[in-house]
């Protein structure tokens, strides 16, 4: 690869907007092992995921014009991998996930392994480099390398040809024509809406977990299937649900909430894998209604949801992109009346179920995965989603020095109980990932 690449639209515009403060900006992946990894292996492993895809090992460079990633040497880079022995209820766990990664320096993710009796591996990554797909791409890939260095140590990937997927590569593939039939129709601007905060003091970092077992999975992919609905369709109902008891918004006025769509079904097969950043977003609207069913609630949400997916809206919003910047990047500015590039408001990203083979370590197995999303400060508000083994993770994350933990805590409560399949609540499991705090 040459040693400058041009950012894409997406990531320029993610650049231009990241002083704005809506998040950290960090995705994390963690996961849980019975029993222990070879911590030399896996470093080696590390290493090879930069070798496989070259960009991992480019740093950001920002420019008014055009924007670029610059290839960076083995000798600047900083060292990706960190291995720690302490307890899983230890800080250091806590402080490593927090740790900011310098948009400045490469690479912009890390690997950390964290040791006790067992191991817990946590993998964080900057979303200017990838997103929660790509997030998951990257785990597959580490899991591949750790597998094949254990059978042949002198083992090196192929690399990828080429820059990372973006908008154009979505355009080519999925169509021009539905993409600008649906341009009419994207990011009308809405009203924010959140968390209420007491305090402005951005420094804290907390991360609520809640994991619902099988029975409770099971009966809630019953509900939607009976009512012809997805799983999200349900879930996003009942956060907004709760969010209306929490956030107290007008009556009557349309309300959105963040939607992260993936992108990878447009690319070709071989490509869909790819470490890149490759989201599109909807923007599901309805108002807040008092005295309303759930099951009427869901109606609406499902008929927001299916009408951008029948617009194919998340092409419309490639293309509107890569139309803003044709002329220049001092447009992105007017053009933030019609589409929003940053969360302001809730937020739910689902990352779906995580295929066992992508954490496929080989001798030792996880027995459970945990995706938390970026820390989003208030009033912005987002919940991440992922499913492994029939349990499925819902997690907050949240700035705990501007906003009271009994709030998310309260509002957690309030959406497991709209949430369907309460009668096997018993089961749930609660965690919390802050500082000198045990998991609860």
């Amino acid at each position: 690869m040459p040693d400058k690449v041009p950012c894409s639209s997406t990531e320029r515009i993610m650049g231009m907007t990241m002083d704005e403060g809506a998040s950290d900006r960090m995705g994390r992946i963690l996961l849980f092992f019975k029993g222990r990894l070879d911590e030399a292996l896996l470093e080696r492993a590390v290493e090879l995921t930069i070798e496989a895809e070259p960009i991992l090992g480019y740093r950001y460079v920002y420019d008014p014009w055009r924007s670029y990633w610059s290839k960076v040497g083995d000798e600047a880079r900083v060292k990706p991998f960190r291995f720690i022995r302490c307890a899983r209820s230890d800080d250091r766990l806590y402080d490593f996930m927090i740790e900011p990664i310098p948009l400045e320096r490469a690479p912009l993710f890390r690997v950390g392994l964290l040791r006790s009796d067992d191991d817990v591996l946590c993998i964080k990554v900057h979303h200017m480099i990838m997103d929660g797909g790509g997030a998951l791409a990257f785990l597959g890939l580490l899991s591949s390398c750790y597998r094949e260095l254990s059978r042949d140590p002198n083992y090196h990937p192929a690399p990828q040809i080429g820059r990372p997927n973006g908008p154009r590569e979505v355009l080519r593939n999925g169509g021009l024509a539905p993409a600008i039939k649906g341009l009419p129709k994207i990011g009308i601007r809405g009203p924010t809406w959140g968390i209420p905060k007491h305090s402005d003091d951005l420094a804290g970092r907390a991360f609520m977990v809640r994991q619902l077992g099988p029975a409770r999975v099971g009966a809630l992919r019953d509900y939607a299937r009976l009512r012809g609905v997805t799983v999200n369709d349900v879930l996003l109902t009942t956060y907004y649900r709760s969010l209306f008891k929490i956030a107290d918004p007008p009556r009557s006025v349309p309300l959105r909430i963040e939607v992260p769509i993936a992108l990878r079904k447009y690319l070709p097969p071989g490509r869909r894998s790819s470490v890149c950043n490759l989201a599109g977003v909807f923007f599901p609207t309805i108002d807040r209604r008092d005295d309303e069913r759930f099951e009427d609630t869901l109606t609406r949400v499902h008929s927001a949801m299916n009408a951008m997916k029948q617009r194919k809206e998340e092409l419309a919003e490639m293309l509107f992109i890569e139309l803003v910047l044709l002329p220049g990047m001092f447009l992105i500015k007017g053009a933030a009346k019609f589409i929003d590039f940053e969360i302001a408001h809730p937020a739910l990203s689902n990352l779906g179920v995580v295929d066992p083979a992508l954490v496929d370590f080989g001798a030792v197995q996880p027995d459970d995965v945990q995706t938390l999303g970026p820390v989003h400060f208030p009033p912005n508000v987002g919940m991440g989603v992922n499913t492994f083994r029939q349990r499925m993770t819902l997690s907050l994350t949240y700035c705990d020095t501007a906003v009271e933990t009994e709030t998310m805590e309260r509002l957690f409560e309030l959406f497991l109980g709209e949430l369907p399949g309460k009668e096997y609540a018993g089961e749930d499991v609660r965690i919390l990932y802050r500082r000198s705090s045990d998991e609860q």
